[in-house]
Protein backbone atom coordinates (compact mmCIF):
# COMPACT_ATOMS: atom_id res chain seq x y z
CA UNK A 1 0.00 0.00 0.00
CA UNK A 2 1.14 3.39 -0.70
CA UNK A 3 -0.15 6.22 1.32
CA UNK A 4 0.80 10.13 2.13
CA UNK A 5 0.83 10.44 5.94
CA UNK A 6 -0.34 14.00 5.26
CA UNK A 7 -1.76 14.25 8.87
CA UNK A 8 1.80 13.92 10.45
CA UNK A 9 3.04 16.13 8.04
CA UNK A 10 4.89 19.31 9.59
CA UNK A 11 4.83 18.16 12.80
CA UNK A 12 7.56 18.65 15.20
CA UNK A 13 8.83 15.53 17.34
CA UNK A 14 11.33 14.67 19.96
CA UNK A 15 13.27 11.10 19.34
CA UNK A 16 15.79 9.62 21.52
CA UNK A 17 19.27 9.82 20.58
CA UNK A 18 19.84 5.55 20.32
CA UNK A 19 23.17 4.60 21.85
CA UNK A 20 24.64 3.62 17.96
CA UNK A 21 24.17 7.60 17.00
CA UNK A 22 26.82 9.01 19.49
CA UNK A 23 26.52 8.02 22.90
CA UNK A 24 23.92 10.19 24.18
CA UNK A 25 21.37 7.47 24.91
CA UNK A 26 19.13 10.00 27.50
CA UNK A 27 18.94 12.88 24.76
CA UNK A 28 16.39 14.16 22.42
CA UNK A 29 16.37 15.99 18.92
CA UNK A 30 13.44 17.52 17.38
CA UNK A 31 12.69 16.78 14.55
CA UNK A 32 9.89 18.36 11.60
CA UNK A 33 8.26 15.91 9.89
CA UNK A 34 8.49 16.08 6.19
CA UNK A 35 8.88 13.25 3.17
CA UNK A 36 12.67 13.86 3.46
CA UNK A 37 12.90 12.69 7.46
CA UNK A 38 9.65 10.58 7.88
CA UNK A 39 11.08 7.11 6.95
CA UNK A 40 13.78 7.94 9.99
CA UNK A 41 11.40 9.28 12.85
CA UNK A 42 9.17 6.56 12.31
CA UNK A 43 12.33 4.22 12.25
CA UNK A 44 13.63 5.54 14.98
CA UNK A 45 10.51 5.94 17.35
CA UNK A 46 8.95 3.12 16.27
CA UNK A 47 11.06 0.03 15.13
CA UNK A 48 8.34 0.29 11.94
CA UNK A 49 10.95 0.21 8.79
CA UNK A 50 8.56 2.19 5.70
CA UNK A 51 9.78 3.03 2.03
CA UNK A 52 9.71 6.90 1.66
CA UNK A 53 9.33 8.67 -1.51
CA UNK A 54 12.62 7.80 -2.67
CA UNK A 55 11.97 4.30 -3.00
CA UNK A 56 8.37 4.78 -4.19
CA UNK A 57 9.51 7.68 -6.64
CA UNK A 58 6.16 9.32 -5.88
CA UNK A 59 7.63 12.43 -3.87
CA UNK A 60 5.00 12.57 0.29
CA UNK A 61 4.42 8.80 -0.54
CA UNK A 62 5.27 6.17 2.10
CA UNK A 63 5.17 2.05 1.08
CA UNK A 64 3.81 0.04 3.81
CA UNK A 65 3.81 -3.83 3.00
CA UNK A 66 0.74 -5.53 3.78
CA UNK A 67 1.62 -8.93 3.21
CA UNK A 68 3.01 -10.76 6.30
CA UNK A 69 2.52 -12.80 8.74
CA UNK A 70 -0.36 -11.82 11.43
CA UNK A 71 1.63 -11.56 14.44
CA UNK A 72 3.81 -8.92 12.09
CA UNK A 73 0.92 -7.32 10.71
CA UNK A 74 -0.66 -6.91 14.38
CA UNK A 75 3.22 -5.87 15.70
CA UNK A 76 3.37 -2.50 12.48
CA UNK A 77 -0.42 -1.99 13.45
CA UNK A 78 1.41 -1.48 17.08
CA UNK A 79 4.12 0.53 15.81
CA UNK A 80 1.60 2.94 13.60
CA UNK A 81 -0.24 3.68 17.59
CA UNK A 82 2.82 4.62 19.05
CA UNK A 83 3.78 6.67 16.45
CA UNK A 84 0.81 8.50 17.00
CA UNK A 85 1.58 8.82 20.56
CA UNK A 86 4.71 10.48 19.77
CA UNK A 87 2.89 13.07 17.53
CA UNK A 88 0.52 13.72 20.33
CA UNK A 89 3.33 14.20 23.02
Amino acid sequence: MVAKPTAYLNKVIKIRHSPKDDGKASSTYEVKLDDSVFREAMVKSTGLCINSGLWTGIPGYCRFTLALEESDFERALDCINKFQDVINN
